[in-house]
């Protein structure tokens, strides 16, 4: 009872996903909605980890196993996938250094973020220890 518990919750929430998406019209799929809605459930602990763990551990355990439709939907639609390789290459080539590039900016910002936190509980006013590095410098 305890699976078809945790199954139907997070069911729920892709249900909910699905109809800010269609009802709403917010223009972001359904599907990512809900996983933004569970995300935001757990971080406030509205949905605790124990309430869906075991059906979440058993899909990520079997998740190859749902990516066999789309694969296979994208080996019968070989013709099409074949006469637009390099679209799809430039495409991939492209979307890989924007993703490294937003991948380092993150980073690089995360690290600021941090250091700027220390910084703080430390008791040290970041902008003037900004200015002062600033004049030395000089």
């Amino acid at each position: 009872m305890r699976i078809l518990l945790q199954f139907a919750i997070i069911v729920g929430i892709c249900l909910v996903g699905e109809f800010l998406h269609k009802i709403v019209g917010i223009p972001v799929p359904g599907n990512i909605l809900g996983m933004v809605l569970l995300f935001i459930l757990l971080c406030l602990k509205v949905v605790k980890i124990d309430h869906i763990k075991d059906v979440s551990d058993f899909l990520l355990k079997y998740i190859a196993f749902f990516f066999l439709p789309p694969s296979i939907s994208i080996m019968a639609a070989g013709d099409e996938v074949l006469s637009q390789w390099p679209l799809l290459l430039a495409m991939c080539v492209a979307l890989t250094i924007v993703t490294m590039v937003s991948t380092g900016w993150a980073v690089q910002l995360s690290v600021q973020i941090s250091k700027t936190i220390k910084l703080h509980r430390k008791g040290i006013d970041v902008k003037r220890r900004a200015k002062v590095g600033s004049r030395e410098s000089r």
